[in-house]
């Protein structure tokens, strides 16, 4: 059965550290992107400040894949690798504060991945590099690539690298008088405005919906368990790739009507 999804009302991983840096076996491809013949030497680098983080050097929109109902933009810092992907690849951390170090691999899936140079290289990924989360009808991740050109990691998710928790400084008791007034910090934040925002996310069997153009654009009916009849604005693909998710929002699931 083929099915449909319309949004409901459109606004607008550890390791050990076994190499030094200063011996790496380091490649550089014609962009000036680096890569090392294993993860350890490639850790090393980036935590002893060598390393020269990868830049993508192509522009392509994003693509969804099967499954894949909406993309987010965000740095790789923010992104919380899932539990079951942990789980699966026996990761120490589910967090990328500290970058990653992922296995460079070629074209698939009609994407680009590294420069052919790096290929089966570990290529240093900066924490704050811009990244796409695509996201399936629950709102959880499932795969991430580079923002700018959309290329694909080594996997699904990169390898991350485990940041280094730094001991606190040992206390010194000194006798002193202190007074407590209260501080107020000022912060000044700039979000780029999304072109389109999801508020609620509608599957159904295409076979169920009817259209109705209407001066604000297509009124979409469908008709549901119990003869319930929902609402809203049809999105095609080129509004779902372009939407940036920025909060949770509800999954309808209408069940097909058919015996």
């Amino acid at each position: 059965m083929r099915l449909k999804v319309l949004t409901a009302a459109l606004a607008t991983t550890g390791f050990a550290i076994c190499a030094s840096s200063a011996n790496a076996a380091m490649t550089t491809d014609n962009h000036g992107n680096v890569g090392y013949d294993s993860y350890d030497e490639c850790v090393t680098a980036v935590k002893d400040g060598s390393a020269k983080f990868y830049t993508p050097y192509t522009y392509q929109n994003p693509k969804r894949q099967a499954g894949e109902v909406s993309v987010k933009k965000m740095r790789l810092s923010e992104v919380m690798i899932p539990q079951n992907v942990v789980d699966r690849n026996r990761l120490t951390t589910s967090d990328y504060a500290a970058g990653a170090c992922d296995l460079g691999v070629g074209q698939s899936n009609g994407r680009y991945g590294v420069s052919g140079a790096l290929v089966g290289k570990y290529v240093p990924i900066a924490a704050d590099m811009p990244v796409n989360v695509y996201m399936d009808a629950a709102g959880n991740p499932v795969r991430l690539t580079m923002q700018q050109c959309d290329n694909h990691f080594g996997d699904k998710f990169p390898m991350p690298i485990v940041s280094e928790v730094k001991e606190p400084a040992a206390q010194v008791a000194v006798a002193e008088t202190r007074t407590m007034e209260p501080v107020i910090v000022g912060t000044t934040r700039v979000i780029r405005p999304a072109k389109y925002s999801v508020k609620e996310v509608i599957i159904a069997p295409s076979d169920q919906i009817n259209r109705v153009n209407t001066p604000q654009g297509t009124a979409v009916a469908i008709e549901g368990a119990n003869r319930t009849v929902i609402v809203g604005e049809e999105a095609d693909a080129d509004i779902i790739d372009k939407t940036e998710i920025n909060q949770t929002f509800p999954v309808k699931r209408v069940p097909d009507t058919k015996p």
